[in-house]
């Protein structure tokens, strides 16, 4: 397919093939690396532009939006006015397979040029397919084009974040379109095509942001959608009417008039079907800069780039601004959630924690739930997150908090059953030692890890402290307390994860171990680690004790830390019936659950046949229902106890 003679644009072959093998490589390490994650939309400067207007507009950054998204992106927005399409000639695989799929179609003589008022008219619909794309993606703060991309359907193997019935027409399309129609995704369909044709007309729409910014400063309220729609519109109109760039991009084909036999071999070359021998100046908006024109014109000096032998400028370009977007990336972060609470003047009164190193700011769900969860904190007046650097800003009011108290709001104490003693086992030992770089939830997931991997290990429990406080509950028969230190201070860790191992670095160290130990009882021991779950609806607190009877029965998996996640739906199962107003778990002498109900107008047969119930109907905020799986089974009855 690729003959590399003086006929040969090796430039823009070369690029493509790169950007094809580095994707192939991708794909084999999935195959190969159990802990590579392949992110194939990393890089995509369409999603860049996404995440810049959904971070400008709700001052939020999803974690499927990168900053190397949104600097390829400004780039892209760089390359279309200082040089032309670039990223679509040469980076773009979408554009690489559909020409490629283009010359299978003209070797079998199948393909069709659309021409005329019909090629105008499709134009519209990447115009449509950019509205929505951006009005969802605003709207979400996750990138919506992830949902049809045939690219990414293709490279994530159609992932969950693909939905079938958009991925798979789109594919269809972009494939058969390709082979039958001259490259008819990218002319018509390509949302990123309408998007870098709008820069192409950037006056236009420069102009339309300002007036909506003074529009803004004049308090008018006005939403983002309107210069959105009022921006596609414009785009459609100046693209079907005109067909070419208005000033941008500076760099474009020319034509030496005198020196041109009419041959039109750049005509047949041209990957968008232009016809380049009837212009002096290519200035249609198709164009590319691809630059295969220039390398099948036979005459010296006649197919130029500004009148110019700069063949080598568009490939130069590309690498160039890429390089620049990647470095850029690399030393700015934008955070992926910034939100304020706190008024103007208690913002410039504040102190700003900076903590590093939380690797449970992965996300934007993450960085949401940690927002969240300081602003039920008073005297906290705001948070800014990033994922990148799992690093969080916490401003907050020094009346209320010093950076000490901010790290204790922070922490996320844990106590942990590891294992089960044996039903032989008596009594079980206890050390207490200090941990540190013992940040957050995950690093005390991986600790956790670290533990089970020895079977003389119960379980661990952590309190906020510098170094993190610890207790350790093990079998003194089987190590000692000085093996603890040794077993924590490991480079890595290796675990399993849905049948795969997984190793992650780990930097825990042990600064300080108690000489003295203690030993606690099996039932001390299993109270100590059991999560209670309480809670009270259908008006319990209108009822007088007298009136209440409590059910208790057994209920082992209410251990279980995967299944106490879904007590909450049981719950909500019982409390459709108003005669039941609570429900408890606790630690006897096993795990118990105690169900709280009016006497009056239930009995414990009713509540035993409400809790076996094969299928939980579960009620969702807004008034939702929903039907689950009941995954609680009860081996005997329980019985009815004292209230008091």
């Amino acid at each position: 397919m690729f003959k590399f003679n003086e006929e040969t644009n090796y430039f823009k072959n070369t690029f493509q093939i790169v950007i094809v093998l580095l994707l192939a490589y991708m794909v084999i390490r999935l195959f190969t690396d159990s802990n590579y994650i392949a992110d194939f939309e990393a890089y995509c400067p369409f999603g860049g532009m996404m995440a810049l207007s959904s971070f400008l507009v709700s001052n939020t950054l999803a974690c499927s939006m990168t900053e190397a998204q949104i600097f390829m992106g400004i780039a892209l927005i760089a390359g279309v006015i200082l040089f032309s399409k670039l990223f679509c000639s040469h980076v773009c695989p979408l554009g690489t397979f559909t020409e490629w799929l283009g010359k299978l179609g003209d070797k079998m003589k199948m393909r069709y040029t659309i021409k005329g008022i019909a090629d105008r008219i499709l134009r519209i619909l990447k115009y449509g397919l950019l509205f929505i794309t951006f009005y969802f993606t605003i709207n979400s703060s996750e990138l919506f084009c992830k949902e049809y991309d045939p690219f990414y359907a293709m490279f994530s193997g159609f992932g969950h974040d693909v939905v079938l019935i958009y991925a798979i027409p789109s594919l269809a399309v972009m494939i058969l379109g390709a082979v039958f129609v001259r490259q008819f995704w990218c002319k018509y369909l390509c949302p990123l095509s309408a998007a870098t044709n709008i820069f192409s007309y950037f006056f236009v729409f420069a102009g339309i942001m300002i007036i909506y910014l003074i529009l803004i400063y004049a308090r008018v309220e006005i939403s983002w959608v309107w210069p959105l729609a009022v921006i596609c519109i414009a785009g459609f109109l100046l693209e079907s009417i005109t067909m070419k760039g208005l000033v941008f991009p500076s760099f474009k084909i020319t034509r030496n008039e005198i020196t041109c036999t009419d041959c039109q071999l750049c005509d047949e070359s041209c990957p968008m079907g232009i016809d380049v021998s009837t212009a002096l100046k290519v200035k249609h908006i198709d164009c590319h800069l691809c630059g295969d024109c220039l390398y099948s014109c036979p005459e010296k000096e006649t197919l130029q780039i500004n009148k110019k032998e700069l063949k080598w400028m568009p490939a130069t370009a590309s690498v160039s601004l890429i390089a620049i977007a990647l470095y850029l990336a690399t030393v700015v972060e934008l955070p992926t959630i910034n939100m304020k609470w706190g008024n103007e003047q208690q913002l410039n009164q504040a102190s700003i924690f900076t903590q590093s190193g939380l690797k449970n700011i992965k996300c934007f769900g993450s960085a949401s739930s940690f927002a969240t969860k300081m602003k039920s904190v008073p005297g906290i007046l705001g948070v800014e997150a990033y994922v990148q650097s799992h690093s969080v800003k916490v401003y907050y009011d020094t009346s209320a908090f010093d950076d000490e108290g901010i790290k204790k709001v922070i922490f996320t104490p844990t106590k942990t059953l590891l294992r089960y003693p044996a039903a032989e086992t008596n009594e079980i030992t206890v050390v207490t030692l200090g941990i540190d770089k013992l940040f957050d939830t995950y690093d005390s997931f991986y600790l956790q890890q670290l533990l089970k991997q020895n079977k003389g290990i119960y379980g661990i429990k952590t309190e906020f402290g510098e170094p993190v406080q610890a207790w350790l509950y093990f079998n003194q028969n089987e190590l000692t307390k000085n093996d603890f230190k040794d077993l924590i201070e490991v480079e890595k860790l290796t675990y399993k994860s849905r049948g795969k191992d997984i190793t992650v670095p780990v930097k825990f160290e042990v600064p300080y171990l108690k000489d003295s130990t203690y030993t606690v009882s099996r039932i001390e021991f299993m109270q100590q680690m059991f999560k209670p779950f309480n809670q009270v609806f259908n008006d319990y607190k209108t009822y007088n004790q007298d009136q209440l009877a409590v059910y208790r029965i057994s209920m082992p998996q209410a251990m279980n830390p995967s299944l106490r996640r879904q007590l909450s739906y049981l719950m909500s199962h019982i409390s459709t019936d108003t005669s039941i107003v609570g429900f408890k778990t606790l630690y006897t002498e096993k795990p118990m659950v105690d169900v709280y109900f009016v006497k009056e107008k239930m009995d414990e047969e009713n509540i035993y046949s409400t809790l076996i119930a094969d299928t939980l109907t579960v009620h969702y905020r807004g008034g939702k229902t929903g039907k689950i799986r009941n995954p609680f089974k009860f081996k005997e009855k329980g019985k009815i106890i004292s209230t008091d």
